[in-house]
């Protein structure tokens, strides 16, 4: 009920209740229905299910975990959550609750940049100067944004002067006009080496939408998740739907992030979507409904090495891994009281997705998720 009516504000009209929302519980079958397509799952086998539950309950009962969780593996699925959407009322959540995906939203930029590409009306050779020639670099191409090996400075760390307006929010624009002024010591030589920058994916969102002729936020939305029947998700517009009217805040130490100017900008984060609908996101790349399989192999091919000690890559808006003989694509995300991951196999049919708000602690440590879905070896049942 309460995500309806959230929606009602957002839309101006509803898709229909979410009133078959469940809770994964051991050896009882998960259902889903209205507003989705009507459809079944297996739990896992006892003890992975048990396994999968525990985990979570054990990091929120040390304070580390307040969200939502889902694991999916060929015809099984566990789904669940512990802590509260908004601590102050002790709201706690429901499955379809919708969280702020933070840098998880770069994965549809990277989606979107192949759904131009496949369609022959960008290149990633293409120069971005060609697309945005207010831009002062002239020496980089697509690929450089999408790979991280631009060589830009992350508009997140600009100095204040640059944006002195403590309540206006900032668009992808701004960032353009904000990074021409910056000093030319603050650039690195392109094409060579791996710096993520959130400047990459605020800049990509801006060309995506110059060449569809549309707003990003409509773009990713009817062509990535409405195809997927991702029916909740969108991406964040702020100036129409106040921060504090989304059901999930977001928290560090318990205390609650207020809106402020970095919320404007779309491209690098502002995707919001639950458990359920990143499920069927993970779905629909598995079929040529949204991109191709020559698309898709481009976007995880591994490009820059982003961490020698972790064998991590990244490929074009994924993360690239290898993990029990097997390859992942994922990314995980930070931003202001969210802390969301989402990792999907590329061999087999399994992903998951936790969405987190409450920066309390570590990060949750993704070799134990990945463990819980994937282990590298098989206790006795």
């Amino acid at each position: 009920m309460r995500l309806a009516v959230f929606l009602c504000v957002l839309f101006t009209y509803t898709y229909g209740y979410a009133d078959s929302t469940f809770v994964a519980k051991p050896a009882v079958q998960v259902i889903v229905k209205s507003p989705y397509k009507n459809k079944e799952f297996e739990v896992f086998s006892p003890k992975q299910n048990t396994r999968i539950i525990d985990f979570f309950e054990a990091q929120y009962k040390k304070k580390i975990f307040s969200g939502t969780y889902l694991f999916h593996k060929n015809d099984s699925m566990v789904r669940g959550h512990f802590g509260y959407a908004n601590f102050s009322k002790k709201d706690p959540f429901i499955d379809d609750d919708l969280f702020q995906l933070a840098s998880v939203s770069k994965t549809f930029t990277g989606t979107a940049a192949m759904i131009l590409v496949q369609e022959g009306k960008m290149a990633l050779e293409d120069s971005v100067h060609w697309y945005i020639p207010k831009l002062k670099r002239e020496n980089l191409i697509i690929k450089d944004l999408l790979s991280h090996t631009s060589g830009l400075p992350d508009y997140f760390y600009f100095k204040q002067k640059y944006w002195p307006y403590a309540f206006r929010r900032m668009h992808n624009s701004d960032v353009i006009s904000q990074l021409n002024k910056q000093s030319y010591k603050s650039f690195n030589k392109p094409g060579r080496y791996y710096h993520y920058s959130n400047t990459n994916y605020s800049l990509m969102a801006h060309i995506i939408s110059g060449i569809a002729g549309m707003d990003f936020r409509q773009f990713v939305k009817k062509r990535i998740m409405e195809p997927a029947g991702m029916v909740y998700s969108h991406i964040c517009d702020f100036d129409s739907i106040p921060l504090k009217r989304y059901s999930v805040q977001g928290y560090e130490r318990w205390r609650i992030y207020e809106d402020l100017p970095l919320n404007g900008t779309t491209g690098d984060k502002g995707v919001y979507s639950n458990t359920y609908e990143m499920y069927l996101y993970d779905q629909a790349l598995r079929t040529s409904d949204i991109v191709h399989g020559g698309s898709k192999n481009q976007m995880w091919t591994p490009i820059a090495l982003a961490s020698s000690k972790r064998g991590m890559y990244y490929g074009l808006g994924w993360r690239v891994i290898w993990h029990n003989g097997h390859k992942w694509v994922y990314h995980n995300g930070w931003w202001k009281g969210f802390r969301t991951y989402f990792w999907r196999c590329v061999d087999e049919n399994m992903c998951f997705a936790v969405l987190t708000n409450n920066v309390q602690g570590p990060f949750l440590k993704t070799a134990e998720m990945l463990n819980l879905i994937d282990p590298v070896y098989f206790e006795k049942e």
